[in-house]
């Protein structure tokens, strides 16, 4: 991990994050074996699997999603820095801190999003074409990996400002 929290919150985001992570690498095999057998099963007996193409697409959600606050934490996300690495380390901090900031607040506006969306969907009883599974599960996923990845945008923030207020 290149930054590591020395507080048990942090730790715990840490943790959370990469039991999300996991989870999302899970589900990447899946998807890959669901789509080889889907592939194959078509190629050779002529019938694919029923649903996969929808299955895929939820398990997408999950699988883009829960990805995002490890990566957050790894340093992992692309950033454009040709400018501010030229500042001194203590402005770069000063930086990444009113970038974590506004980060935190527009993923804390997605993650509500995303939930009135999920509650709108589980009101409506919406559910899949072929498979007639419900949508807001898929949903609330995206939501607690959005969640997620807030607080380790905090976890961010956090750090920013320790190396930013150190001489």
């Amino acid at each position: 991990m290149t930054k590591q929290p020395g507080h048990f919150l942090g730790r715990s985001i840490f943790c959370l994050s990469r039991g999300l992570n996991i989870i999302g690498v899970t589900i990447l095999m899946i998807v890959m074996v669901l789509t080889v057998a889907d592939v194959s099963f078509r190629y050779l007996i002529n019938q694919p699997i029923p649903g996969t193409f929808e299955l895929t697409e939820f398990l997408l959600v999950i699988l883009t999603s829960f990805g995002l606050a490890y990566t957050a934490l790894q340093d992992g996300h692309v950033t454009v820095d040709l400018v501010v690495r030229r500042f001194s380390p203590r402005t770069q901090a000063v930086i990444d801190a009113i970038t974590c900031l506004i980060s935190v607040g527009l993923f804390a506006t997605v993650t509500w999003a995303i939930i009135l969306y999920a509650i709108s969907e589980w009101k409506g009883k919406a559910i899949s074409t072929v498979l007639l599974l419900p949508r807001f599960p898929f949903i609330l996923a995206a939501a607690l990996a959005s969640a997620v990845l807030c607080l380790s945008l905090l976890v961010n923030l956090v750090y920013s400002l320790n190396k930013g207020l150190k001489k």
